[in-house]
């Protein structure tokens, strides 16, 4: 049916989240394109598991923005416009501000090294998948080391949607290197314990991405199946 395979495993934690997982990367992926239109059937013969496990998965992916309702066309991989993507980047400005100066503050010797390690030497990434991975793990460090559980809740209640809209914007011709040394410039001064300036940096990575995001959003159709 497809050339992409998003069959789930049975281990033991739960399947309902297994299930969320999977239907999540595939849309971060960009399997599951923005508009593509959701039916049970598909998604259960895909999965492999039942209507109510996916049904549960589908009900946290809405709450997660990246599943939406489409009229009669029942639900749908959410199509994430203009204006929901500038409001997604100016809470994103804030909170990865707020990051880098947690970390600074509370951040282990080891935890600094550990992000250093990430963006130092400054990594010639294969790929953009190489280069997601690489920032994930970045975020991930950040903010282990930030220390702040409400942060990473504010941070994750977003976090899927900006990671498919980084997919896009890194495919913009220099943006993928652009990125990159941003995220070195504030590794060497988070190293330097400098949190102020490595926030203000932060913020304007933000900005940055958030223009690269909208410039590849005007220049995807979404799908319609």
């Amino acid at each position: 049916m497809s050339e992409y395979s998003l069959l789930v495993e049975r281990p033991e934690r739960l399947l309902r989240d297994r299930v969320t997982d999977v239907v999540r990367e595939a849309i971060t992926r960009g399997d599951l394109e923005p508009g593509r239109r959701l039916t049970e059937r598909e998604l259960v013969e895909l999965t492999g598991v039942s209507r109510t496990s996916l049904r549960e998965a589908l009900r946290i992916l809405q709450t997660e923005g990246l599943v939406e309702r489409s009229g009669a066309r029942g639900l749908q991989v959410a199509v994430l416009t203009a204006d929901v993507v500038n409001e997604l980047y100016d809470v994103r400005a804030p909170l990865e501000a707020a990051a880098v100066e947690l970390f600074v503050r509370n951040a282990t010797d080891e935890q600094v090294a550990k992000l250093l390690a990430i963006m130092r030497p400054p990594q010639e990434f294969d790929d953009v998948a190489d280069q997601l991975a690489g920032t994930r793990r970045f975020y991930d460090v950040l903010l282990e080391g930030a220390g702040n559980s409400i942060l990473q809740q504010m941070f994750g209640s977003i976090e899927a949607r900006i990671h498919a809209l980084r997919r896009l914007s890194l495919r913009i011709g220099g943006r993928a290197e652009a990125s990159r040394r941003e995220l070195v410039g504030i590794v060497d001064l988070i190293e330097q314990r400098d949190g102020h300036g490595a926030a203000a940096l932060a913020r304007a990575h933000v900005e940055a991405a958030k223009a690269a995001a909208l410039a590849a959003l005007d220049g995807q159709a979404p799908a319609r199946r």
